[in-house]
């Protein structure tokens, strides 16, 4: 496994591009909108942040949980 640092470095860069993301869909207005993409995306930040929570929580066994939710989601991680 990839030093904790790196790991919570991709996380953080991958929580900002869906915040980008979520407030481009925002301000297209698009009909129809896109809410199941909405809700994905706040699901990936909120699983993100448990990761880094458990993380800083040296809880590594809780974050290796939320980092597999995060893959099952569909977030691919380098690790």
């Amino acid at each position: 496994m990839k030093d904790i640092s790196l790991i919570v470095m991709q996380l953080k860069n991958r929580q900002i591009q869906i915040d980008r993301k979520i407030n481009q869909l925002i301000d297209q207005n698009l009909d129809p909108f896109p809410f199941e993409r909405l809700e994905k995306g706040k699901k990936l930040i909120e699983l993100i942040k448990k990761t880094l929570q458990a993380i800083k929580g040296d809880d590594l066994i809780l974050a290796g949980m939320h980092i597999k939710e995060l893959e099952m989601e569909g977030l691919k991680l380098d690790l």
